[in-house]
């Protein structure tokens, strides 16, 4: 019964958190609590080790590209990470990322070359749908 409650509420707070990223390009930190909080109705400590991504994540977002990647965006991976785990957390980015980048090659070709440049997409929905990929794939039993 807790697995249930848990899918449920994470799919509504993901759902949430994609709809208010694309609106106004903020997630609120109570949000990614609450997200974290799931955890605790299916807790494994090894799930613990998944916080080790958004560590890169912020890593490669101050290095790389520092304007990039908001602090929203690594928070809410932080939480997911604790509730999915290491491996989960890592193919939804993977997921989320080639989403983006589909997507945006489709964009691109509509805007100018200096607009491109200057085109910022939000990352939440992406992830959302990364993370909700990895948790039901869990869910259903697939070892990842």
């Amino acid at each position: 019964m807790n697995i249930i409650i848990q899918a449920v509420l994470f799919t509504a707070l993901l759902i949430y958190i994609a709809v208010k990223d694309a609106q106004t390009r903020e997630i609120s930190p109570y949000l990614c609590i609450g997200i974290a909080c799931l955890s605790l109705l299916d807790f494994h400590s090894e799930n613990l080790l998944g916080l080790g991504i958004p560590v890169i994540l912020w890593a490669c977002a101050t290095w790389i590209c520092p304007e990039q990647l908001g602090g929203g965006d690594i928070k809410l991976t932080a939480a997911v990470s604790v509730l999915i785990g290491f491996t989960a957390t890592a193919y939804g980015i993977i997921i989320a990322f080639t989403l983006e980048l589909l997507i945006f090659q489709q964009i691109k070709r509509k805007l100018t070359k200096q607009g491109a440049r200057n085109y910022a997409m939000p990352l939440a929905p992406f992830l959302a749908v990364g993370f909700l990929i990895t948790y039901f794939m869990k869910l259903g039993g697939l070892t990842i």
